[in-house]
């Protein structure tokens, strides 16, 4: 099945599509932590990071090479220009922050840490990816909108088991989302803050205890991350393309019927 074949479909029924994608996500990690707890594994948070990113990863590489061109999603591909990549520096900034905090590593502790890091960042920016698809036909502020909304919905787990941290991670990944998708509808890449985000997770984890049971363990731990996210939405609305600037995507088919191609930018 190729992308374009299947778009109509998703386009025409973009909250059936974003629902079941996120629903799909929520219900494997709960299959996976049920797994866990019948065989009485105890694991930190670095090792089921890894797992659970590593079996998204997958599933989610099976279901964008079904449907077609990964290019179309913004998860490989050229920049129209070199300067384009600039766009994305704040994101790599962001994610070299941790490390401020000091750096005394294991060569075990940094495999895990850019394998915790890469296996989560990959399957979190496909369905980014494939959630920013679907509404993109709704224009450029809906689509950035109901995307922020349903890829920080995959997040509430947390708040309905009493966890006091989520209520303010979904807050940065609101903000975080929406930096994203700015940049993505102007450059028409989203691979470069794959590597980012996967930049900041190893980043995070190389600079603490990988046995540990979370990653945070209040609220004032995260309020830097909220800080920063807040900016970088900020930063999100510097960059969000003019309707100028709209322009069909050089790696998206040049069917002067697809209406997509006017949410692509250069």
């Amino acid at each position: 099945m190729n992308l374009t074949v299947a778009s109509d479909s998703i386009h025409r029924h973009p909250f059936t599509f974003s629902t079941l994608v996120i629903a799909a996500v929520v219900a494997i990690e709960t299959l996976l932590k049920v797994t866990s707890d019948l065989l009485s594994v105890e694991l930190s948070v670095i090792t089921v990071g890894i797992i659970n990113g590593a079996v998204l990863s997958l599933l989610g590489a099976l279901v964008i090479q079904r449907l077609g061109s990964w290019r179309q999603l913004g998860l490989i591909g050229r920049p129209v220009r070199p300067r384009t990549l600039l766009w994305f520096l704040p994101f790599a900034i962001y994610g070299v922050l941790p490390l401020t905090q000091g750096l005394d590593i294991t060569a075990g502790k940094a495999a895990a840490a850019v394998a915790f890091g890469v296996l989560i960042a990959s399957w979190k920016l496909m369905v980014l990816a494939l959630v920013l698809y679907a509404w993109l036909p709704r224009g450029p502020r809906t689509s950035a909108a109901l995307t922020a909304f349903f890829w920080a919905s995959m997040h509430v787990g947390g708040i309905l088991t009493g966890g006091i941290v989520a209520p303010t991670l979904v807050l940065c990944y609101l903000f975080l989302v929406f930096a994203s998708v700015a940049v993505r509808l102007r450059t028409g890449l989203l691979w470069p803050i794959v590597a980012s985000y996967a930049l900041l997770l190893a980043s995070a984890v190389a600079v603490q205890d990988t046995e540990a049971s979370n990653l945070v363990a209040s609220v004032a731990d995260v309020m830097p991350a909220l800080a920063i996210s807040l900016l970088l939405a900020g930063y999100g609305l510097v960059a969000w393309p003019r309707r100028a600037q709209a322009a069909a995507h050089p790696g998206a088919r040049r069917d002067r019927r697809n209406h997509l191609t006017e949410f692509y930018a250069r």
